[in-house]
């Protein structure tokens, strides 16, 4: 599917187009947290449903520690986290969503580049739904942290697609995880490949999409 929905399309609506929506799977215990002062009721709203699931006497901790990290955030964007712990233990994740608009570069590691900075290397090329785009990483080793704590390495993986060459609109999803020692090291290996497999069930929802079906446990992605 590429550019504005055609005026035949059943469902269109003049000026919508199918990129104007799209969803991934997460599995349970991910959550969405929309940023941007003109989102703080979303916001709120995302806060309370997960604060509904923890511990009363968790409660207010939880609730002051997410309305800290994300209240603040200035630039309109989404942050997933998992908020539940796999096997007793927290999950080193999390998944950023930027979108930018008006940039009619067809390359699409420089229109990363404004947003990410240098240092990411092209992995490869990736469709995703029908919309061309890129795939990079980024590495970096034993970043040294304040005080006693371990030194920590992170990875970045990131995938920009072009949602209407026509208009220069683009999203950006960005993947980061984290590790200190060789066995975190696996699992941030393993959960680079949940990112890559999470990215395979992206689809766009907007007006005229007709995208394979997904079940209604879905995160989805909105401008």
């Amino acid at each position: 599917m590429t550019g504005v929905v055609p005026e035949a399309v059943p469902g269109a609506q003049p000026g919508r187009k199918p990129t104007d929506v799209w969803a991934f799977l997460l599995p349970p215990g991910w959550a969405r947290f929309p940023t941007g002062p003109e989102r703080k009721d979303e916001l709120d709203d995302a806060i309370e449903h997960v604060v509904a699931g923890a511990l009363p006497d968790q409660a207010p901790a939880l609730r002051d520690s997410l309305r800290a990290t994300f209240v603040g955030a200035g630039t309109p964007g989404v942050v997933y986290l998992p908020t539940e712990p796999v096997a007793g233990m927290a999950v080193p994740a999390s998944i950023t969503e930027t979108e930018i608009l008006g940039d009619r570069r067809a390359d699409p590691a420089v229109v990363a580049a404004d947003v990410l900075g240098t240092g990411y290397t092209v992995s490869g090329p990736v469709d995703l739904d029908g919309r061309p785009g890129a795939r990079l990483t980024n590495t970096v080793h034993d970043v040294h942290r304040e005080g006693d704590r371990p030194t920590v390495s992170t990875r970045q993986v990131v995938y920009v697609v072009s949602r209407d060459a026509d208009d220069g609109d683009w999203l950006v999803l960005t993947f980061s995880t984290s590790w200190s020692s060789r066995g975190t090291e696996r699992l941030a290996e393993t959960l680079v490949e949940f990112f890559d497999a999470v990215m395979a069930t992206f689809r766009w929802r907007g007006p005229g999409a007709d995208p394979v079906h997904l079940p209604e446990r879905r995160v989805p992605g909105s401008v």
